[in-house]
This record gives C-alpha cells, sequence and structure tokens, in this order.
C-alpha cells in the first residue's frame, strides 16, 4: 500500500487516551477532511453480490459527492468504475438495473461502453482530437468480494482486501454471509454525522438506559420499557470492546466479579422460558437475529422444564435441526466457532454487523456529501433461506424514519436518541465524548483507524496524540 503523507493534526480535532473532540463530529472541515483524505482510501462494502446478479446489472454506489457504477461482467466477475463518462462527466449508471445490451450508455451524448468500461461508441468520433486508448474508457475502481459484499477503493494501491478485513474473514468464515440473502432493507436519513449513529451500534454500555426492556426477560417476550432503576444496572450486561488493526467487536457477557451474586435472578435467566422470551423479543421487535423458523424454535423452547442441557445450547440445537427440516443448508460450527464470530462487529468505517448462525443485522452509515449534521442511514437483515424460498426485495426508502412503524421498538429507541445526541454536540457546554475505558474503546479505535488516513502519523500541532495501532490475527493474502 501506498505510504500516506505526514500531516500535522489541527489541535482541535486531537483526541485524548479516553477523549475525543466534538469538532469531529461537526466542524465542516472535518467531514471534509474526511471526504478527501478517508473515504478514497479505505475499502468500504458498495453492494452486496445479489444486487447486481446478472451480465450486465449495475449499481450506483455513492459516498459524499463520488459515485461508484459496481458492474456484473459477461463472465461472472465483478469491475467498479468511477462513474462518469470520459466525455462531459455524466453519469452512466444511475441508481440500480440491468442494461438489456449488455453494454453501458451515456445518456447525454449516446456515447457508448462495454461492461468491462473500454469505450465501444463514440459518435463523430473523427471530429476529437487524438487521445490515449485508455482516457476514452471509463476509470477503473479497484474491486473485490468478501461475505456476499462488493468492496470498493478509490485508493491507487490499496491494501489486500482480506488483510484489511482481518480478523473477519476468519472469525466469519463458518456463518457463511456470502449464503446469506435480504430478508428486508430500509434506507433513511438523520440529523446527525455518520460518526454519531456509527458509534450508537459499536458500544453496547448503553444498552440497560436506552433498551431497558431487553434485562426483563421474565416479564415476558414484550416487557416494559420503563426506566431502568440504579439496582438493575448491577446486573446490566457487559460488553467489553476488542479492537483490532481496522475494525472493532463487542459481546453481550457478565461481570467476572458477579459470577457468584444474586443466584435467584440467574437462576430465574436460566429457565427456558425466560430465555425464549429474549429470543421471541428479537423477532416481535427487531426482526432481525431470529429468523421465522428460530422463533418456532423459541416458542417449543418455552414449554420446556429446566434440565442439564442450558437453554442456549436447546435453543441452538432445535433451530438447526427445524431449519435442516425444512430444506435450509445451515452452517455447521463448534461453540467455539460460534464464540469466535458472534457479536458485534464495526467493518470500519461505514457497517456495522451483528452476526448469528441463520441471520444478521446490519446497519450502514453513509456520510453527507455538504452538511456534517446530517447522513444517510441504512438497517438491513439476512438470513440463510431453503431453495427457492429468497424473498423479492428492495430499498425502502424514507425521508423520515418515524413515518415508518415498521422499525420494531429496539431500533426505535436508537433512532428516537441519534437527533438528540448530535444536537447536544453543538452545546456550548459540550466540549466532547469521554469514553468508557471498558466499553467504549471502539469509539476511539474508530477514530484513531481515521487518523492514521487523515493525518499519517497522527500527529497534532501541538505534539498531541500519536494514533494507536492497535492489533491484528493473520490471514491468507489473496487479490
Amino acid at each position: 500500500m501506498t505510504e500516506l503523507a505526514t500531516e500535522r493534526m489541527p489541535r482541535k480535532f486531537a483526541c485524548g487516551e479516553t477523549f475525543v473532540p466534538k469538532s469531529r463530529y461537526i466542524d465542516p472541515e472535518f467531514l471534509n477532511l474526511e471526504l478527501k483524505r478517508l473515504f478514497p482510501r479505505v475499502w468500504q462494502p458498495a453492494c452486496r453480490e445479489e444486487e447486481v446478479p446478472a451480465a450486465g446489472c449495475f449499481y450506483e454506489y455513492t459516498i459524499g459527492r463520488q459515485s461508484i457504477a459496481v458492474v456484473r461482467q459477461k463472465d461472472g466477475s465483478v469491475k467498479a468504475f468511477h462513474n462518469t463518462c470520459a466525455h462531459r462527466g455524466m453519469k452512466v449508471v444511475r441508481g440500480s438495473g440491468c442494461s438489456a445490451d449488455k453494454e453501458l450508455r451515456c445518456e447525454f451524448h449516446g456515447w457508448r461502453y462495454d461492461l468491462d468500461g473500454r469505450s465501444s461508441f463514440v459518435p463523430c468520433r473523427d471530429e476529437f482530437a487524438p487521445r490515449p486508448r485508455q482516457q476514452w474508457g471509463l476509470r477503473p475502481v479497484a474491486v473485490g468480494t468478501w461475505g456476499g459484499w462488493v468492496f470498493v477503493s478509490m485508493a491507487d494501491d490499496p491494501p489486500d482486501l482480506l488483510e484489511w478485513l482481518d480478523p473477519l474473514p476468519t472469525a466469519l468464515e463458518p456463518f457463511r454471509l456470502q449464503d446469506m440473502r435480504y430478508r428486508w432493507r430500509k434506507r433513511t436519513f438523520l440529523p446527525a454525522n455518520w460518526k454519531t449513529v456509527i458509534d450508537a451500534f459499536i458500544e453496547g454500555y448503553h444498552t440497560p438506559g436506552t433498551h431497558p426492556q431487553t434485562m426483563r426477560s421474565a416479564q415476558g417476550p414484550r416487557p416494559s420499557a420503563e426506566p431502568a432503576s440504579p439496582q438493575e444496572y448491577v446486573y446490566a450486561p457487559y460488553t467489553p470492546t476488542i479492537t483490532y488493526k481496522n475494525h472493532s467487536r463487542f459481546v453481550y457477557t457478565q461481570r467476572p466479579e458477579h459470577a457468584g451474586r444474586d443466584k435467584g435472578r440467574q437462576e430465574q435467566a436460566a429457565r427456558p422460558e425466560v430465555f425464549a422470551n429474549s429470543m421471541k423479543y428479537q423477532y416481535l421487535e427487531v426482526g432481525s437475529l431470529v429468523t421465522e423458523r428460530d422463533y418456532r424454535a423459541a416458542q417449543k423452547l418455552a414449554t420446556m422444564e429446566p434440565s442439564d442441557v442450558p437453554p442456549f445450547v436447546l435453543y441452538h440445537q432445535m433451530c438447526e435441526e427445524l431449519a435442516r427440516a425444512e430444506g435450509v443448508d445451515f452452517p455447521q460450527m463448534s461453540m467455539e466457532q460460534y464464540f469466535a464470530g458472534n457479536g458485534d462487529w464495526h467493518m470500519f468505517p461505514t457497517m456495522v454487523i451483528l452476526v448469528e448462525k441463520s441471520c444478521l443485522l446490519g446497519y450502514r452509515v453513509l456520510p453527507d456529501a455538504e452538511d456534517p449534521n446530517r447522513c444517510t442511514f441504512e438497517m438491513f437483515s439476512l438470513e440463510h433461506f431453503a431453495p427457492g424460498e429468497v424473498p423479492e426485495t428492495q430499498w425502502q426508502v424514507f425521508e423520515r424514519w418515524q413515518d415508518h412503524d415498521s422499525w420494531g421498538e429496539l431500533p426505535s429507541q436508537d433512532l428516537r436518541n441519534i437527533g438528540a445526541i448530535h444536537a447536544g454536540m453543538h452545546s456550548a457546554g459540550f466540549d466532547g465524548l469521554w469514553l468508557n475505558t471498558a466499553q467504549e474503546m471502539s469509539i476511539r479505535n474508530e477514530h484513531a483507524i481515521a487518523d492514521r488516513f487523515l493525518f499519517g502519523s497522527g500527529d497534532s500541532d501541538d505534539g498531541g496524540h500519536r494514533a494507536q495501532k492497535g492489533s491484528s490475527a493473520s490471514t491468507s493474502e489473496q487479490r
């Protein structure tokens, strides 16, 4: 990968060990730096492979002011190009679709391109001054695939995709994300910086404050969402952050020091019907992480008496048996493999995925091209389906998320907070984020990763913080 030029970091953007200044969220200058130095240099998921299903199908991915055309080739491979005609800059594709004649055409003057980007027709070509052959065609963009996503990078010499994604390819291989397909997908626009939204989904510290009902599964599949009492916080889930070179992850667990406390509460939580309630809630009020088949397994689990086999293990066994009985090529893995991949992954910079065996809940957040106080928010669910059962889906687009009631209780709680969080950042009484050293280091990590691209060494103009490097497991290289 090409070495990044070292730039002096303005003091107002410099982070501390656990502090992130609000200027990185609300200052238009910082957004411009991201759009100029960060997004052109990193790998980012443009679309799913199934969104360009056949030769001639295309998908327009927009990041800031940059538009990239992802195009399925005649040999089944995928290429990507800067989405601009070599003549006058007109977009060659808009939105998504398929070319009936297996070529790309500029609708302004009729210039045409083969699917591989080469110029195939220029009206009155002899009336143009000579230019090198490659300048008549579309300019290519680096492209790669993993997990069913098509990734693009505008960098001249991007890192190997699997190296960039490490450790996701190894940890998530047993889940076979590439075989999942959309169950549903939604897009809306939020009055917040894109990182304000990402931050809300890459830490679990907010769970008892924002989602108190998730701690009350004993009440039923739709428990009370009344604010949690201070006593309830004692038994809130513990979500330590694991940071990597380019990404982060957190999992829900229990504080080690609480293992021997409140035996009665722990015994209650281990009852089959209580565990089943939490799974039912995910299906009813998230619409993902639990499939309709999984929901039926939870219904059956709720009728069972406690045994020596933990409800968690019974539930996973029942989900797999039911899926296979209904023709699903269900992924097989050990519990060690499951726990190595399950959790909440931040796929830097724009995507968050929560991974289960049967399905996946995902978020993607894209910056506005001009306004640091606005972004595009996407939420989607992927699932393993039986042959012939993959539903026809498309992006449902809502100008205001409040105008559609299908988001579910838990996502709606997050979305209701986003605007107020970002508005509060503009307060003269707020300087920046002070982060939990155990459960919010994913947020600090994303800024450290960004600083490698924004400022090279990460040094501020007053000799301040140097961005941390993190750690990363190795993967095999693949071009």
